[in-house]
């Protein structure tokens, strides 16, 4: 009885052809659970959020309906000028972004620097083939 070694089946074309199916059968393996291990984290993560928030409390049971709760007047449409909207945009990222804790005291747009002859040089280098 004669016995080979493991490296006498992946000799020749046949050899490799069978190399390259094990070597991709590996990867797509690894993919595929990665992929699965994203899945979960998603599904963790979710759940981790959901333990967070707070529930939703019950609404009362009552006869009487709700009061509407009276509205400031409107400003017009018009009276809105581009800066204020501008100024509510800004806060409102800030807000969304650091809390009810960061306020906007003022804000001016920002200066765009002077373009030098340098930095024209670099920019026509930048963009001609070498």
């Amino acid at each position: 009885m004669t016995t080979g070694s493991i490296s006498s089946y992946f000799v020749g074309v046949p050899g490799g052809l069978i190399m390259s199916f094990i070597a991709f059968s590996i990867v797509f393996i690894v993919i595929v659970g990665l992929m699965l291990v994203m899945m979960g984290m998603k599904h963790v993560c979710s759940a981790i959020d959901n333990m967070n928030k707070p529930k939703p409390a019950a609404p009362a049971q009552s006869s009487a309906a709700p009061a509407s709760a009276p509205s400031a007047p409107a400003a017009p449409a018009a009276a809105v000028s581009a800066d204020d909207e501008l100024l509510a945009v800004i806060s409102a990222a800030i807000m969304a972004a650091c809390g009810s804790t960061a306020r906007v005291v003022a804000f001016s747009p920002v200066k765009a620097p002077v373009s030098t002859a340098w930095k024209n040089v670099g920019r026509l280098q930048n963009t001609e083939g070498c």
